[in-house]
């Protein structure tokens, strides 16, 4: 039996898909303002964090509030942090991306795929301001990614036995008939970053003299590091050079960069048109925020800058500790006692290891890995510091992922081409081929067919 698609333009699922993705983003900004502070997630109800005024229905709708507010609480008229507008903006730009990457043509399971991937794009881009700001990755939001991925696999498959289409789900989602390919791929991601993590951790946190069985029952108990006779933790190989006084460098997201994310992923679905996604962003920053006394240079030069988008303005001590929590943990991950990758990004890994598979859970691991590297440097040169310093590598993992998601069976078949062009030319001319089928977009074939 096919599935009952309703007769509607493609253009409509993209604008539904578009909302939907809004309306996650502006819950993603209670995940990430919430969750790291031990919060409830609905209580008490959404309100300003300087003079906890109820926020109404009207003040909540994603986008469209915030800018009729002019950015500003109602009430006390105190700046709201542009990073709600800005995560609104891309989860749903995103999520628009990823209907056209994933579910087009229409099918089953590709619709189910698409959900639970949208799902596991939300759970990173809260995974990332989470670990921007406080060095963590929520074991509640790493969990999530984990289910999403291994529950993708069970519904499809759910799914294709009650639709006949085993045959099809059998070689997308299942290695050597048996093996679901969300296990194979949180075993070889999650695997590979626990090896990275475990070696790591012995490298550069042991202590001098510290017997190995011992810096390795540290790494699974998270005891702390023997202390000498000053009362100072000494781990890692020894340093020449003396230790830096200068504060360890933050990442950090401007409005610009948000919003150029947000048009690039617009781009393939409007193409020039995308650009809107960025100019009228800027746009409605210039004429909300600029002051009397600044420039229209000075304005757009903010637009470029971290300032709005820090932790949330409050008046609240939480807020003040957390930061001030996540800024001595930068300033220890350069003595190297936290290792050199911690277990929430393991923890992380296994789940986009099961929503990309092992394939494209490899590509995400070289991209992340590229950009972190690159970044890094960068860093490092700018400030004229050596290599020796910690940056949350979730935001690269989850660019990765991100760009896996959407391209990577696009550049997977790309490499395919390049590789072998006779075989792929052979799949390609054989339209009735269950890979050629699924290479070029179309629907596997009904029995008798």
């Amino acid at each position: 039996m096919d599935f009952p698609w309703p007769e509607l333009v493609d253009g409509i699922w993209y604008t539904i898909a578009f909302m939907y993705g809004a309306i996650v983003g502006s819950f993603l900004n209670v995940v990430i303002y919430r969750l790291p502070l031990g919060k409830h997630l609905s209580k008490p109800a959404s309100h300003c964090p300087n003079c906890n005024h109820l926020i109404t229905f009207w003040e909540n709708v994603p986008l469209l509030s915030f800018l009729s507010l002019r950015a500003r609480c109602s009430d006390c008229k105190q700046p709201i942090s542009w990073r709600y507008f800005c995560v609104e903006l891309f989860t749903a730009c995103f999520w628009a991306l990823l209907y056209h990457s994933i579910v087009l043509p229409y099918q089953p399971l590709t619709t189910i795929n698409f959900v639970m991937t949208a799902l596991v794009a939300a759970v990173l881009i809260a995974l990332v301001f989470i670990d921007l700001d406080h060095f963590l990755a929520p074991d509640e939001l790493t969990g999530i990614a984990l289910a999403l991925g291994i529950g993708r696999d069970i519904v499809c498959g759910v799914v294709a036995a009650q639709q006949g289409s085993w045959e099809a789900f059998r070689e997308n989602y299942l290695y050597f008939g048996w093996l679901p390919l969300s296990l194979a791929g949180a075993a070889c991601y999650g695997g590979l970053l626990f090896l990275v993590s475990f070696f790591g951790f012995i490298a550069y946190a042991r202590t001098p003299g510290e017997p190995l069985l011992a810096v390795v029952r540290r790494f699974f108990t998270s005891e702390a590091a023997p202390k000498t006779e000053s009362g100072m933790a000494v781990v890692g190989p020894e340093i020449s050079e003396p230790p830096t006084t200068d504060a360890p460098p933050r990442l950090a997201f401007s409005p610009a960069f948000l919003c150029t994310l947000s048009m690039l992923a617009m781009l393939p679905l409007m193409r020039v048109y995308g650009t809107l996604f960025l100019f009228l962003p800027m746009t409605a920053f210039f004429f909300i925020t600029r002051r009397s006394d600044e420039t229209p240079q000075q304005t757009l030069a903010r637009f470029c800058r971290s300032d709005d988008l820090g932790l949330p303005a409050s008046a609240s001590v939480e807020i003040e500790a957390a930061a001030a929590e996540a800024s001595e943990f930068a300033q220890e991950a350069e003595t190297g006692q936290h290792g050199a990758m911690g277990l929430g990004d393991v923890k992380l890994a296994l789940g986009l290891g099961a929503i990309l598979g092992p394939v494209l859970g490899l590509l995400s691991l070289m991209v992340a890995t590229l950009l972190g590297t690159l970044v890094g440097a960068g860093l490092a040169l700018a400030r004229g510091r050596s290599l020796k310093f910690g940056i949350p590598f979730v935001p690269f993992m989850a660019a990765g992922a991100m760009l896996a998601m959407c391209f990577g069976p696009t550049l997977m078949e790309s490499y395919r081409q390049y590789t072998n062009p006779e075989k792929t030319d052979t799949l390609r001319l054989d339209i009735r081929h269950p890979k050629a089928r699924r290479r070029l977009g179309l629907p596997p074939l009904k029995p008798g067919q």
